[in-house]
């Protein structure tokens, strides 16, 4: 859900973590990991359950500790520091989460701050709508895409959803001309695909949609 604070004019955003000098996790060089709260998804293994809580105390002014609530302005003062490390390795900010697709104002207005020199990645499980791919297709220099399953009955199961990975599959496939600048990740989920199933997807992803980068993620459940 997105935060009641969010508009398009004055756009905040709630942040509960900013990872600096991370390296061939989150696309090109060095990057800074952002992660936003909020998902579409409750997935059964999530990996940052930490979205899903709520964002303000009990009084619905007050922010919940360990959230940050910032502007783009605010955010880029805080990451500046690794710049030189940016512009030297051609990184920059991966926007993850949670789901940063539910927050295209924020990351626009971020893109203006920092202009090209930075590299802006969009980690994200790709639920949203065609007109956000749209707008943050003009911003994104690279997309991690991380579908679940092509399994309806695997991803409903998984994720708690009516499974629309087809479609938001092809509408990114529409939006970015570059196929070369995308991974897909097909992850092997313990107790709800098998190894097989996943080279069948790969196959169907770089056929039809014809994403070159498919790989395999490999969930590993305590």
């Amino acid at each position: 859900m997105i935060h009641k604070a969010f508009n398009n004019e004055h756009p905040t955003a709630p942040i509960f973590a900013i990872s600096r000098l991370r390296m061939g996790t989150d696309g090109m060089g060095i990057t800074t990991l952002v992660t936003f709260m909020g998902c579409p998804l409750d997935c059964k293994y999530c990996l940052n359950k930490k979205c899903h809580e709520p964002i303000y105390e009990e009084d619905g002014v007050t922010v919940r500790k360990g959230i940050m609530m910032l502007t783009p302005q605010e955010l880029y003062d805080m990451v500046k520091i690794d710049n030189l490390y940016f512009q030297t390795t051609g990184g920059g900010i991966c926007f993850g989460g949670g789901e940063p697709t539910l927050y295209p104002q924020f990351i626009e207005d971020f893109k203006k701050i920092c202009g090209d020199r930075w590299k802006i990645t969009i980690e994200t499980c790709g639920r949203c709508p065609y007109d956000t791919y749209e707008r943050l297709s003009k911003v994104a220099d690279y997309w991690i895409v991380d579908i679940k399953s092509l399994n309806p009955l695997i991803y409903e199961k998984y994720t708690g959803c009516r499974s629309g990975v087809l479609q938001h599959l092809c509408c990114l496939s529409k939006m970015i001309d570059d196929k070369s600048k995308v991974t897909i990740k097909v992850p092997h989920i313990p107790d709800f695909n098998d190894i097989n199933e996943l080279y069948k997807d790969i196959d169907e992803i770089k056929e039809y949609y014809e994403f070159p980068n498919v790989i395999i993620a490999k969930y590993n459940i305590k």
